[in-house]
């Protein structure tokens, strides 16, 4: 089974700097895929002669599709049909990867209709070091259209259904509509989980995937987290 890590981005290489090493030399990350903007950070890769890499596919967008957009382009241009979108900023070890192999093992035919995400998610404030987590209380979940609406009822639904960083079967792009950032700003990721559950597909929080969520200025997480809070307020995401 071939993985692909996507990673969509946009003048982030103080981070990527850091990521991308990794990732190739993950022995479970089969592709690595950088979806950028503007390609500045692609310039960089190439300056420094990162880009012979067999595993490292380079794309630059023909726009600015914002946060919606590029993450949308991270599933199409993946080679593979598993696809881990995630965010440049956040740290994964390879031990992320290894839960969800256990876990797709685990369910079977029924994986090709399995959303992974990380049950333990700490966020880390660059500028304090505080950590909080507050995503516990759904470890060991299965998230499908039976339960959907229930949970939006639990607290801290917002942190866990609008993170984003999740592994998907790439045929889930099919029910990913092409829209403009302004339709979805602040919303995409619950956006996209919405999708799926709504296509028949289960979320499945793994209690033992973890990732560190680093909140810092210049963050999506932070810019958008007033405008998110608003719109996830005022919007109906049942199915």
């Amino acid at each position: 089974m071939a993985l692909t890590v996507a990673i969509p981005t946009m003048e982030r290489w103080s981070f990527l700097k850091d990521q991308i090493p990794k990732y190739l030399n993950d022995p479970n990350v089969s592709y690595l895929v950088i979806s950028d903007e503007n390609g500045k950070d692609i310039n960089i890769i190439c300056e420094l002669e990162m880009d012979s890499n067999p595993k490292l596919r380079l794309y630059q967008n023909d726009t600015v599709l914002g946060v919606y957009g590029n993450k949308r382009q991270c599933l199409l241009k993946a080679p593979s049909e598993w696809v881990a979108v995630l965010d440049s900023d956040n740290k994964f070890g390879s031990d992320f990867f290894d839960a969800f192999l256990k876990a797709k093992e685990r369910d079977g035919p029924k994986a090709d209709k399995t959303i992974y995400c990380a049950g333990f998610i700490q966020h880390l404030n660059l500028e304090t070091g505080s950590i909080e987590n507050k995503t516990n209380q759904f470890n060991g979940m299965k998230i499908s259209r039976d339960n959907w609406n229930s949970v939006l009822k639990m607290p801290g639904w917002n942190f866990l259904l609008n993170d984003g960083n999740c592994i998907w079967p790439r045929e889930v792009i099919k029910h990913f509509p092409d829209l403009p950032e302004d339709q979805i700003v602040g919303t995409d990721s619950i956006f996209f989980m919405r999708q799926a559950i709504q296509a028949g597909y289960t979320l499945s929080v793994e209690p033992t995937m973890h990732y560190i969520h680093t909140v810092h200025d210049g963050s999506h997480w932070l810019q958008n987290a007033a405008v998110s809070s608003r719109l996830m307020g005022l919007r109906d995401w049942r199915v």
